[in-house]
This record gives C-alpha cells, sequence and structure tokens, in this order.
C-alpha cells in the first residue's frame, strides 16, 4: 500500500502545477567569470534550485535559520534563538543536508552537520538552495538537498561601503561593515559582523524566563578576484568566525554550560580557459574547534578540533555547442582530536567523478557518476542520471534519478563511549520529477520525490544503557514540494508574494511509523510592497505537528508565526530606517520538547550606504 502511495505522488505531479517560488531572475546572467560555484547551476539542469539574493538576505534576522525557515521547505529544529539549529531537508537528518561554502562543502567533520545559527549571512551574495540528492557533486551528506553559500564578484565598480546597525528585544544586537573596492581586473570584499543578545525572553504564559540563553558571534569575510588575462583569474576567499552562547535549561531542567566556537576557511581559487577546455582548481584548509563547559563559572572544559586540507580539481572539456564533458577530481586529508575522541585520527578520503551533459532543446539530459576511495572503508558507486523536457516556452518538466550516501563521522567511529569502527556509509536511491510554469509575472513549480535510504546511520542505546552509533534503520521518504512567486509593478508601485509548501511522509519501513521531528506538512508565505521611498514586508510560517517519540505516541502541536516590517529611505539610498515585530500574533510555541520560544518582539534598524 505504501509503494502504491509513493508511485501516485509521482503521477500527480505530472498533472498537477501548484504556485512555486524562486528568486533566481535569470540563470544566463550569471557570469562565470565572477560567480564562486558556477556548476551549481550548470549541473543541476534536472534539479530545482531556489535563490535567495541580497535583498531577502538584508531585511532578515542575520542567522541563517531564520531566513531559511521563512523562505524554504526547509524544516529546522531549535533549542532557542541562537541555540543550536539542526535542519531537515525532505524528512532526512541534519547529517544528510550539506552545506556548501563556494564549492566546498563544510559540514562538521565530528557531527555531520552544520549547525545554521552559526552562519552569519552578511556578506554573501546570495543563498542558494538545491532540492535533492547532489553526492555526485558535492559527496558527503548532500542526501535530501545542499544549502549553498555564494560569493559574487564585480568589476568596475569603484568604492562602496555598507553599514547596518540593528537593536531590539531581549537586548538583541546586531552590526555590520561591508566594503567593496574594484576596477577593471581587481575586486575586493570585506565584510565584518558582529551579533548577540542576553536572550533573557519570558517563556509565553509563564512567569519563567529564558535563562542562560546569552549568545555572541563574530564573523568576518574576505574574498579577492584578479583577472590575470582573459583566460586565467585567481579567487581567494577567507571566513573566520567566533562564537560563545549558554545552553539555556529547558521547563524543568536548568543549565549553567556553555559553549563555544572557533572556526576558519580558507579557499584559493585558479580557473583558466583554454580552447573549448575550462579548468578549475581549488585548494581549501578548513579548521573547526569547540570547547563545552559543562559549568560556564568554572575552567574545566572538553573540546575537539578538526583540520581540513582539500584539494578539487575540474575539467570541463566542451565537445560541441550541445555537449560538454566534465571530469572531477577531489582529495581530502582530516585530522582530529579532542576530549571525547581516542587519540588523534586521521582520515584520507579520494574520489572521481565524470559527468555529461547534453543540449538537445527542447531536451536536455545529464549524466553523471563518482566513486570514492578511503583509507577506512568502502563506498558505494555514486550515480546521477537527469533529464528536462520544454514543453513550451513557458513549461519545462523535469526527472532525476540518483544515489547518494553519507560517511560515518569522526563521532560515529572513535566516540570514546561508543565509537563503532564497523559502520558502513547510509546509502540511498530517489528519484524527483518537477514542473515549472511561467506566466507573465507568476512562476509556479512543483516537484513529486522519493527517497530510499538503506544503512541509517543512528545512535541507539544498548542493553547496558549506554549509546553507540549503528547502521540499524531502512526508510522511506516521500511527497511534494510547492513553490510560487509572484511580482508586479504598477504605476511605480512593486508588488511580491512568494510560497512555499511541502508534504513530507517519512517512515521507518519496520515499524511504519512517521520518523521523528518531520512534520507532515509546512507552509511559508511572504509579501512585500515598495512605493518611492517606503517599502513594507510580511513573513508567515506554519509547521505541522512532529512527532517526538519512534512509537509516535508524543508530538508537538502545530503553530504558525508571523512576522512583519516596515522601512523607509531618509536620504535616497543613502540612508534607511526600518522597523520589524517578530511572532506579532504572540504564538506560543516549541520546536523541541520543554523549551518555549520568545512571544512577540521588535527590532528596529538603519542602513548607510556610502
Amino acid at each position: 500500500m505504501m509503494k502504491k502511495s509513493v508511485f501516485y505522488i509521482l503521477f500527480l505531479v505530472l498533472l498537477y502545477s501548484h504556485p512555486g517560488y524562486s528568486q533566481l531572475d535569470s540563470i544566463n546572467h550569471l557570469d562565470e567569470v565572477v560567480l564562486s560555484d558556477v556548476h551549481l547551476f550548470r549541473r543541476s539542469n534536472s534539479n530545482t534550485i531556489q535563490v535567495l539574493n541580497d535583498s531577502v538576505l538584508e531585511h532578515n534576522s542575520p542567522a541563517l535559520t531564520s531566513i531559511l525557515k521563512f523562505h524554504s521547505p526547509i524544516y529546522f529544529r531549535e533549542n532557542g534563538p541562537g541555540m543550536v539549529a539542526s535542519a531537515s531537508f525532505r524528512g532526512t537528518t541534519a547529517s544528510q543536508t550539506a552545506v556548501i561554502w563556494n564549492g566546498i562543502n563544510i559540514n562538521s567533520q565530528f557531527t555531520g552537520q552544520t549547525d545554521f545559527n552559526t552562519i552569519l549571512t552578511s556578506g554573501y551574495e546570495n543563498i542558494a538552495i538545491r532540492s535533492g540528492g547532489g553526492s555526485v557533486l558535492y559527496g558527503s551528506g548532500a542526501i535530501g538537498g545542499s544549502v549553498h553559500l555564494n560569493d559574487r564578484f564585480r568589476f568596475n565598480n569603484g568604492f562602496q561601503n555598507r553599514a547596518q546597525i540593528r537593536y531590539g528585544s531581549f537586548d538583541t544586537y546586531y552590526g555590520n561593515l561591508e566594503s567593496e573596492y574594484s576596477k577593471e581586473n581587481l575586486s575586493v570584499q570585506l565584510s565584518i559582523s558582529k551579533s548577540g543578545s542576553e536572550n533573557d525572553f519570558p517563556y509565553p504564559g509563564s512567569n519563567k524566563l529564558n535563562e542562560n540563553g546569552d549568545y555572541s558571534n563574530t564573523g568576518i569575510n574576505a574574498a579577492v578576484a584578479y583577472l590575470l588575462n582573459p583566460s586565467n583569474s585567481l579567487k581567494f576567499y577567507t571566513n573566520y568566525y567566533i562564537g560563545e552562547r549558554g545552553f539555556s535549561g529547558t521547563l524543568t531542567a536548568p543549565s549553567k554550560s556553555k559553549y563555544e566556537d572557533l572556526n576558519s576557511k580558507n579557499l584559493l581559487e585558479w580557473r583558466s580557459y583554454v580552447g573549448n577546455f575550462t579548468s578549475t582548481l581549488r585548494l581549501a584548509y578548513l579548521d573547526e574547534e569547540y570547547k563545552y563547559f559543562e559549568n560556564r563559572n568554572r575552567e574545566e572544559y572538553s573540546y575537539g578540533r578538526s583540520k581540513s586540507g582539500i584539494a578539487k580539481y575540474e575539467l570541463e572539456y566542451r565537445l560541441h555547442y550541445d555537449k560538454k564533458l566534465f571530469a572531477l577530481l577531489e582529495y581530502r586529508k582530516t585530522r582530529g582530536e579532542g576530549t571525547n575522541i581516542e587519540a588523534i585520527q586521521e582520515r584520507n578520503t579520494g574520489s572521481a567523478g565524470l559527468l555529461f551533459s547534453h543540449d538537445l532543446y527542447p531536451f536536455r539530459y545529464e549524466l553523471s557518476a563518482r566513486t570514492e576511495f578511503s583509507d577506512r572503508y568502502d563506498s558505494p558507486l555514486l550515480f546521477s542520471a537527469g533529464a528536462s523536457y520544454a514543453v513550451t516556452e513557458d513549461y519545462l518538466v523535469k526527472l532525476n534519478i540518483s544515489r547518494n550516501y553519507r560517511i560515518p563521522t569522526l563521532n560515529d567511529l572513535f566516540w570514546y563511549a561508543g565509537g563503532n569502527l564497523d559502520l558502513r556509509p547510509e546509502n540511498s536511491l530517489q528519484a524527483e520529477v518537477g514542473q515549472e510554469l511561467n506566466f507573465s509575472n507568476l512562476k509556479l513549480t512543483v516537484t513529486g520525490f522519493v527517497i530510499n535510504t538503506e544503512d541509517l546511520l543512528r545512535w541507539v542505546p544498548t542493553t547496558n544503557g549506554m549509546w553507540r552509533p549503528e547502521n540499524t534503520q531502512e526508510t522511506l521518504n516521500y511527497g511534494l514540494e510547492t513553490t510560487a512567486d509572484w511580482n508586479k509593478n504598477f504605476n511605480g508601485h512593486l508588488l511580491k508574494i512568494n510560497s512555499t509548501y511541502s508534504f513530507t511522509k517519512a517512515v521507518d519501513q519496520k515499524t511504519e511509523m512517521q520518523l521523528i521531528y518531520v512534520p507532515l506538512h509546512k507552509a511559508t508565505a511572504s509579501a512585500g510592497y515598495g512605493f518611492k521611498r517606503f517599502s513594507s514586508y510580511f513573513q508567515f510560517l506554519y509547521n505541522g505537528e512532529v512527532y517526538t517519540s519512534s512509537d509516535n505516541k508524543y508530538s508537538l502541536d502545530p503553530y504558525y508565526i508571523a512576522n512583519a516590517g516596515v522601512t523607509y529611505d531618509l536620504l535616497r539610498d543613502h540612508l534607511e530606517i526600518g522597523f520589524e515585530a517578530q511572532n506579532i500574533f504572540n504564538t506560543s510555541y516549541q520546536s523541541m520538547p520543554s523549551r518555549p520560544m520568545p512571544g512577540r518582539a521588535y527590532y528596529s534598524s538603519l542602513i548607510f550606504k556610502f
């Protein structure tokens, strides 16, 4: 019966259209000389990609979590504002969502995931969301989808600066300075950000406050591009993040713990064009460090640190005007150590991939495969096959089938109290069918998907009460994602309306129960209005019920929250003032048990451009 339901959903996708959303004006406008991750767009023709541009990033909270909550189908599980936030993409786990920084996978080597509250969005040109499996392009963890942090260089723009100050409820502050200098063959970008909060909000309907929830984050982004000649370019990116936060307790259990992050990322890229060949070499160094204090008033702490060196080479050959062949080689060396890791551990992994694309407009298809080499375990042969067909100029149908995987992390293998050296990589088979329709000012998309995962990695309790990672579970995820984007300019009045909706069924095939922390329904909507110097916006989020126990006996109630804001340009593109109210209906809700989220809150902001 379950399999019939899956194929029925995929069949419906071919017959059904529903409002969709994408903020990408035109992929053709993304010049490969200045874009950081070219093959995100060029090798993903059969996948759905959303792009949240700088205007969306500018009018949202600086943490990546809040932006994606209100503008994508991704579900987030949060311990509270500024606390740990993990993503669920198409019902997969946080470790099955890859975060890609300028073409490099930056998921933690300890946990296999990214804490989205430690990613400050200031300084990035855009945030892209790629739905579906991407292991052939981006390696381990790209199962449910991937989130891309992209820099983009401009030339001949001179010297430009932008500063933003934001302050609001619970002593929450944010400051950011962005500078950019460019001439004919040189582009330099710098962004410095600082955010923090006492985060002592009252629990709605209670006389208790959120205690020990303070946080402080500092982020520095810098990037340089130099055009050596018309055929060669050099780019350098660096990112530095330092964060300190208390881990707030629950309604029943107080906490005095504290967590410190210190992460840096560095990337050098050389791109060359020779005849029909395009060559790209990336060299990256990632440093991830944390300290955990059980009692923040004491000096004792546990720690972990990993260092990764990455060499990634891509070579594209244009066989003909409509045929391209693309080869990929990657090598990663990781060294990890820490209080909870048995001795110093090293990992060496390599991969080789081959991709082919053929454009027979209105039909286009792409085939790809990737194999992994490791000094510790065997990985499956990965593949992806996709096609798109333009039924008309305004109607496009897409199909993609892929095999993806996730390798065990350092914690999975070497955790002192339960690491398991016999773990196998997760692997999944998945398929999706999508549609895109364009009607004048309206763009609609709908996608149906199915993901069958084997050897799912998860930590389970043993007979002696300790937790240990095992390959235990087989899951089946299927559902629909729909998006819509409509805009209209009439007599200087600009109106934009965007929405997303996702239905996700994620089932343990042994028990046929819904997986925990996967809502059946999630919906978002946003509307923006602008006229001359005035603009306003409204955001809405609905999260359905989520189960918190594997037997589906315990759950968190569904909830909806809404934000609204206004801005006014005081000095014609030089000074903008803004005001925002979050959770305007003062909704009482939780995304984790016994961890209430804030009620209504207010924020004001100033943006200077000079």
